[in-house]
Order: structure tokens, then sequence, then C-alpha cells
């Protein structure tokens, strides 16, 4: 009887031992996205210039493609300052951006694949909240703007390498008709 016990102990040991080695499955995380909610304040329905506020679109609705012309910005490694060749692009996108004046701008922000999932996909965000303000302080309106992070889940370059890194450490530029 008592080599029984053990014997079932034993394996039910290293069934618990196999589940655990395994895992689950990981759920592959969805791209954070702002709360659209309308605004609440006495200029609800005015245009946003200050960057405090989002569109009253349903995003699901819109369907993205990159502006001509307008050329996506990159970042130093784990950073959202914007680097001066940034600023100048900002700047070209900022003069593209304003020959669309019915467009929704929606900014990606992208890391490279070091980091944890979380860690990159909160680092998007600052990324391409940054670059809305930026663009926001050039004369583009808030309102028009939409941020998302999708972390290191769509990389540019699919490398190992810090040139691969480079090309993933970015914010990309895509217009939907409003």
């Amino acid at each position: 009887m008592k080599h029984l016990r053990n014997g079932l102990l034993l394996a039910t040991c290293l069934v618990m031992a196999v589940a655990l080695s395994t895992g689950c499955k990981s759920k592959k995380q969805q791209p954070i996205q702002p709360d659209l909610a309308p605004a609440t304040s006495s200029t609800a329905g005015a245009e946003d210039t200050t960057g405090t506020g989002l569109p009253d679109v349903d995003q699901e609705s819109l369907i993205f493609t990159t502006p001509e012309g307008v050329r996506p910005i990159y970042f130093d490694y784990d950073s959202y300052t914007l680097r001066p060749d940034a600023l100048e692009t900002l700047s070209h996108n900022a003069e593209v951006l304003k020959g669309y004046p019915n467009v929704y701008v929606q900014i990606e922000g992208h890391c490279d694949e070091r980091g944890t999932q979380d860690y990159n996909l909160a680092l998007g965000e600052k990324r391409a909240l940054a670059t809305r303000d930026h663009l926001i302080r050039l004369g583009i309106s808030g309102d028009r703007m939409i941020t998302i992070s999708y972390g290191e889940e769509d990389p540019a370059d699919p490398g190992h390498s810090e040139d691969a890194w480079a090309k993933n450490r970015r914010c990309e530029f895509n217009k939907a008709n409003k």
C-alpha cells in the first residue's frame, strides 16, 4: 500500500512538472489603443489643437494607408526622445499632412525585439505620443491623430542585429479619410 501511494504521489508530481514546464499558450496582446470617448468640456466638438483629446471616430471602420511623401521616424535604443533627424522628418511630414486636411492620421509606435512585450508596448505608445505632441506643435490638429502601439509585433526588418533593430525602433504614419 505504501509503495502504491508513493508511486501515485510520484506520478502526480511528474504530471504537474510537465504541465508547469510546458505552460499555457500565450495570447497575443492587442496593441494599446487610446480611449476614444468624446470630450466632456465646453469645447466638445471643437477641433483639438492642444493634444488633450482624440477624435470621436470608430477606428474599426477606418482603412489606413500611408500618405504619399510621409516618411517614418526612428528612435535610439530604449528611448522615445525625438532625435534631430526625426525632428527634421516630422517638419517635412507636417507640411505633407497639411495637404490632407480631411484625413485622420494614425501614428504607429514600434520597437525592436529586445525587452518584454509589455515594456515594448508601453515604449511604442510613448514614441507615438511624443510624435503626436510634436506634430501638434507643428500645426497638425490633435483631433485628426490617433496613436497606437505595436511594440515589437510588426518589425520592419526581421533580423537580429543592430542594423535590423535600428529599423524597427520607429513611428510610421497612416491616413484614413474622414
